[in-house]
């Protein structure tokens, strides 16, 4: 009897022992719980935050932005979409169903663009009506800034020969030495000469197509221009692809200014022209042995009426990039800043050239 009861009584201290530890891992248990809760509102609050602030820069975006299911339906779009979706409506444009690209329509120009997505995709939408109107605005404003820095260095360049001739035609008319007399008229047609060039460089630079073409190989080319340009034969040098043919006229016009440039820049220059032809386009690479360009002179060198020469007009590299221009071709400065300049000359070859207009035609 005596043990039933003590083994009752050790039975009792370890349910004691039991329950107090279950309580204690209760309550441990249960602090966990609340921590964890604390950490879940937390979490949740920020959550919360996020999303508002989400669907707050969603709302304002500049862009319109809807999500598309696979079955055609629209879960979410922000206000600009709406807009544009509304215009389009108008104008019976359903801007959901088009294809990625602009879509015009009214006044309106809207870019599509498409994202997928898990189950569906995301359609993007911009209005490019404003921005086009501002890209035609700039523009415009562009071509005025041209036209009147073209129209002041116009002024410029003619002003300073007029004044000479205006200056000796008033000593011509006071003057009774016929001797002085002569040599005034001299100088009057000198200036008239300059005023008459500036304004045929100015032609062919508004107009490079006015005449009929005319060819040569480069061989040809280089030989008639380096004769022109008083420079001997023996300090040109020529090699690659020579028997090219090529608008003589224009291409001529830009190696003659290039090799009056690298004599004025150094007299004792010697020139060295590499012809490549690729697939129906001619490369001309022109070096000389001179000074090079300076890297401030680069930056400006190909626009009009900019020039580091007492006397230049600043129309030789714009013009010869002009002319290429309209031909199909570039002119290139490769090497600002270092001595030696070199220039590369695109163009296509006359048989491209001819083959391209009956394309075309």
């Amino acid at each position: 009897m005596s043990d039933d009861r003590q083994l009752l009584q050790e039975g009792f201290a370890q349910f004691v022992a039991a329950a107090r530890e279950l309580e204690e891992s209760y309550a441990a248990l249960k602090a966990r719980a609340e921590a964890v809760d604390l950490q879940l509102q937390a979490s949740n609050a920020a959550l919360q935050q996020s999303l508002a602030e989400r669907d707050a820069v969603f709302s304002a975006l500049p862009l319109g932005v809807l999500a598309r299911r696979a079955d055609g339906s629209v879960s979410t779009r922000n206000r600009e979409a709406d807009r544009l979706l509304e215009l389009g409506d108008a104008a019976g444009v359903d801007l959901t169903t088009r294809a990625e690209g602009e879509v015009a329509f009214g006044d309106c120009v809207v870019r599509v663009r498409r994202v997928d997505l898990p189950d569906g995709e995301l359609v993007v939408l911009e209005d490019r009506s404003r921005l086009q109107e501002l890209e035609r605005e700039v523009h415009r404003l562009d071509r005025l800034a041209g036209l009147s820095e073209l129209a002041l260095g116009v002024a410029h360049e003619i002003k300073n020969p007029l004044n000479g001739v205006m200056g000796f035609a008033s000593l011509l008319e006071r003057s009774d030495d016929v001797q002085a007399m002569r040599r005034h008229a001299g100088r009057i047609k000198q200036g008239v000469v300059a005023v008459d060039e500036i304004v045929k460089a100015l032609l062919g630079f508004a107009r490079p197509s006015d005449k009929p073409l005319s060819t040569a190989t480069v061989r040809e080319l280089v030989e008639r221009v380096a004769a022109a340009s008083n420079l001997p034969r023996t300090r040109v040098a020529a090699s690659g692809a020579l028997d090219a043919l090529v608008d003589a006229d224009a291409v001529g016009r830009v190696l003659s200014n290039l090799m009056r440039n690298a004599l004025e820049a150094a007299p004792a220059a010697r020139m060295r022209i590499t012809a490549t032809e690729r697939h129906g386009v001619l490369e001309l690479l022109v070096e000389d042995d001179g000074p090079g360009v300076p890297s401030d002179v680069a930056q400006t060198a190909f626009e009009p009426f900019v020039s580091t020469k007492e006397r230049g007009t600043g129309l030789g590299l714009a013009l010869s990039t002009r002319v290429l221009s309209y031909l199909g071709g570039d002119l290139r400065l490769l090497n600002p800043g270092e001595p030696g300049a070199r220039f590369r000359i695109t163009v296509p070859v006359v048989a491209a050239r001819a083959a391209l207009a009956e394309a075309e035609a």
